[in-house]
């Protein structure tokens, strides 16, 4: 099972989010104190790892709690898997009515109940032992009325007073179950054995028709309720694990091995000894054999048998520390790039120790005199990267900041290194801090702010107001930008953010159409206006970038076009492309290579609108853009801010790309195509290297 959705209800400061979709790996970004922590608690305990229970005294809405608690049992987390073709194999086999199920939607309690419900929903119905009681009453009353054919009288009157009986027997071992349990099988079938042994003849069977039809009908409801119950338990079962992750302790440098082995069996699920234990495991080490290998008592008189087996033990020892010490430092290079670590793991006497020297520094210093950063990722890495090879196998992990203690770079480290762990395992983690935020991957992002009543939202689609909750994103955007300002030897300079977005996204969608789309070696820029054009171009020139424009074509590009091309270009006007000279508009903006009714059920879909149609107002104003701004206005429908549209684009670009008609796909291919050529051919060397 995969989790496609969740949602979180009724939890410290959430009401309720809405169903949240899932990425691999999901951001959750937001201020302190926006409620990030609380929404990854409360999921984690509709089937967590660590079995600890919802306590409603301390995380029902203390506001809502003596008004609103008792009313009811309140639903808290509910998760939307998507089931696999061997999932939907076992739930068929247990219960065939679900052949056609492929999500599950599972909802946990405050009691500790889990609801769980089928999609697409089932029409059968379960019996209940409400609706059984009903059909028992129904069922005495038709035996009370049975009439019997001439002479039968007495016959039928014996059968009516042993049907009567036993359904007064039946009704009484229902007085003291809920209305709600699901009624058994084989608590119908006494009543359908008798009806069934009572028609042998003729007129028995006549008399007794409708009876046994009515009963068989609640035989087959009570064995789909059998099936249904059964299922639902095979799903509890196969319930995935959630791993929520709030501390991450540092390994410690040096390690008392006989005080080590004695914790571990005590409280091996502690922090500090889970770290340690996950050192251990990382490297191939068992503990307990290392803590055993080479023990003896001082001044201890040996004969050459023991001492020989001692010396074996000691060397036995230092060849698996040699061996760990290795992999470590190779496994490690590929994750820290600060600086190449080398780690040595020594055991002296009961302790074991690790020491760490770098590539610009021989000298060995122990673990914990290290960089706090570097410790942290160390022992993450360790942590993280056993774990989710073992206990947590196929466990949805929930990480709380992870990172916090690094710096900048470090953390985007951890970030490519969470990638690694979706693969194997779904993951989502919280962040406030701008580098954990992939700028490549905003579709991933999921924003966490406070509501005006002080509820914790989530919105995954449109961002909101909140300046605080948005810089990370902001930042981490910027941050990724003014990287690629130095890196990039081929640059794409666009007019805005909206340009970057959608021309990102196309470049992803041909790719995986196999349609020509932008060279590898060329980095796209946003100017943030036509007026940082000229100041931004001349700087990348100045630093030996090549450098290719693409612009608006309504008056002001391409008045800014010219100076660009006249200036820093050397007239050369085939390195300043116009969007107007790829669509029939000479005009258009980049919005205008969409069709207009593409444009307009994005700001639809962006701004919540069921009807948007233009008037004859602006028929004649000059692109989609402005003819939206135009209708706006004219409604009264507030602002328009163009990246709410833009950013609907994107997501159908990257993820519905059916909405999007192929002549778009091909518009930008040939945009594309443009652009490569305006750039110089790679040089061999370049080409060599990948660039």
């Amino acid at each position: 099972m995969r989790l496609v959705a969740f949602r979180v209800q009724n939890y410290k400061k959430i009401r309720d989010t809405g169903w949240i979709t899932v990425a691999d790996p999901a951001a959750f970004v937001g201020k302190n104190e926006a409620g990030k922590s609380a929404l990854f608690r409360g999921l984690s305990k509709l089937n967590p790892s660590d079995g600890e229970k919802y306590d409603g005294l301390k995380e029902f809405p203390r506001r809502r709690y003596t008004d609103e608690f008792k009313q009811q049992d309140w639903p808290v987390a509910s998760g939307r898997f998507e089931l696999s073709d061997h999932d939907c194999q076992e739930l068929a086999s247990i219960c065939p009515a679900l052949s056609n199920c492929t999500q599950v939607v599972c909802t946990r309690h405050y009691s500790w109940n889990l609801d769980v419900e089928f999609e697409p929903a089932l029409d059968a119905a379960q019996l209940t032992r409400k609706t059984f009681r009903s059909a028992l009453e129904d069922l005495e009353q038709k035996v009370r009325n049975l009439t019997a054919p001439e002479g039968k009288g007495d016959a039928l009157g014996t059968m009516k007073q042993q049907l009567l009986q036993l359904i007064t027997n039946i009704k009484s071992q229902q007085a003291s179950r809920s209305d709600s349990e699901v009624v058994k099988p084989n608590e119908v079938v006494p009543l359908r054995d008798l009806i069934t042994t009572q028609s042998n003849e003729q007129w028995q069977k006549e008399v007794l028709a409708d009876l046994l039809r009515q009963v068989e009908e609640l035989s087959q409801e009570a064995s789909f309720s059998e099936q249904l119950q059964k299922a639902k338990q095979w799903v509890e079962t196969n319930l995935p694990k959630f791993i929520y992750f709030d501390r991450y302790d540092v390994i410690d440098s040096a390690i008392h091995l006989p005080t080590f082995v004695q914790q571990l069996n005590n409280n091996p699920n502690a922090p500090r000894i889970r770290t340690t234990r996950c050192l251990f495991e990382h490297v191939g080490l068992d503990v307990q054999e290392l803590a055993s290998l080479g023990k003896h008592e001082p001044g201890q008189q040996m004969d050459p048998t023991t001492i020989e087996r001692i010396r074996r033990y000691v060397d036995e020892r230092a060849i698996k520390l040699s061996s760990a010490s290795n992999a470590m430092t190779t496994k490690f290079q590929d994750w820290w790039e600060q600086r190449r670590h080398n780690f040595r793991y020594q055991a002296d006497g009961d302790y074991f120790r690790i020491w760490v020297s770098d590539d610009l520094d021989p000298s060995e210093i122990e673990l914990d005199q290290r960089s706090l950063g570097m410790q942290y990722f160390f022992s993450f890495y360790t942590v993280f990267l056993v774990e989710a090879k073992g206990a947590h196998q196929k466990s949805i992990l929930l990480l709380d900041e992870p990172g916090m203690h690094m710096h900048g770079t470090a953390q985007a480290k951890v970030v490519k290194f969470i990638e690694k762990l979706a693969q194997e395992n779904q993951t989502m983690y919280t962040t406030h801090s701008p580098f954990m935020v992939d700028a490549d991957h905003l579709e991933r992002v999921r924003i966490v702010y406070e509501a005006e009543d002080g509820t914790t939202k989530v919105s995954e689609d449109v961002w909101p107001r909140d300046k605080d909750a948005l810089f990370p994103l902001q930042a981490g955007l910027g941050y990724q930008l003014v990287q690629s300002l130095f890196i990039g030897k081929r640059q794409l300079i666009v007019e805005g953010l909206t340009d970057y977005w959608i021309l990102k996204a196309f470049d992803g969608a041909l790719r995986q159409r196999n349609q020509p789309s932008l060279r590898d070696d060329v980095v796209i820029v946003p100017s943030a206006g036509l007026s940082k054009l000229l100041p931004l171009a001349s700087m990348l020139i100045g630093h030996n970038v090549e450098i290719v424009a693409l612009l608006d074509a309504d008056e002001p590009g391409r008045k800014e076009g010219k100076k660009l091309v006249d200036k820093l270009l050397s007239g050369n006007e085939g390195r300043c492309l116009f969007v107007g000279d790829f669509v029939e508009n000479e005009e258009a903006e980049l919005e205008d290579i969409f069709p207009e009714e593409i444009y307009l059920d994005a700001v639809k879909t962006a701004f919540g609108l069921e009807q948007l149609d233009l008037g004859k107002e602006e028929a004649n104003v000059a692109g989609v853009v402005n003819k939206v701004k135009a209708l706006f206005e004219r409604q009264n429908l507030g602002p328009f801010e163009k990246w709410r549209p833009a950013a609907v684009l994107r997501d159908w670009i990257v993820s519905s790309p059916e909405k999007i008609p192929d002549k778009v796909f091909e518009t930008a291919s040939r945009m594309f195509e443009a652009i490569n050529g305006a750039f110089a051919p790679s040089l061999p060397d370049e080409r060599a290297k990948g660039v």
